[in-house]
């Protein structure tokens, strides 16, 4: 009887298959067509780009902003209360006045995704599209979204503001875990 339990035991973990990492913050907007954007690309309001916290983007190359191992990327990115509507946005400059770590600046096109822009700062959950690639500071081991923009719920890790907690969260669609940073600061909009 062992010898037959053995073989759909492995089978069953081989295809597990890992969580995407979450991170939380806060998003505003700002306009990205009044110049470069610190990855060194001109953008449009039009455009879904996002500038991300400057206390993350610094970590990465804080001499050349341009070469930034984090610009380009793709997040996906979603309203924590209104989680099935996202919207994917490219790294494309810096948020001088984001203060936590996981906030992100959208294009006024990228927000308008999301919520009304009367609303002006709304609380998100977002991920990395692709593979990160980067071997030091917050998003080192960060594992990219499943294909096809599911959101997965199996050991789930989710990071705000610099804490971690891991969500046992169920696929059928049980709560996860959410970590509230603590603060409310005001910050100047770009």
């Amino acid at each position: 009887m062992l010898t037959t339990a053995l073989p759909l035991l492995l089978l069953s973990l081989s295809t597990t298959t890992l969580a995407a990492t979450i991170y939380k913050g806060d998003a505003t907007f700002y306009s990205p067509s009044v110049g470069l954007g610190s990855c060194g690309h001109q953008d449009q309001d039009t455009d879904l780009v996002a500038a991300l916290a400057y206390p993350s983007m610094h970590l990465y190359n804080p001499s050349n902003p341009n070469n930034n191992p984090l610009c380009g990327h793709k997040l996906r990115v979603w309203q924590v209360s209104k989680p099935s509507t996202t919207v994917t946005v490219a790294i494309r400059d810096t948020c001088p006045g984001c203060k936590g770590m996981y906030d992100l600046d959208l294009s006024p096109a990228a927000f308008k995704k999301l919520a009304n822009p009367d609303v002006g700062r709304i609380k998100i959950a977002w991920e990395f599209v692709g593979p990160v690639g980067v071997k030091t500071g917050p998003f080192k081991g960060a594992v990219p979204a499943a294909a096809g923009g599911k959101k997965p719920a199996v050991n789930q890790k989710v990071v705000a503001q610099g804490q971690e907690e891991e969500s046992a969260a169920a696929a059928e669609g049980e709560e996860e875990v959410e970590t509230e940073s603590g603060g409310d600061e005001e910050r100047d909009e770009l």
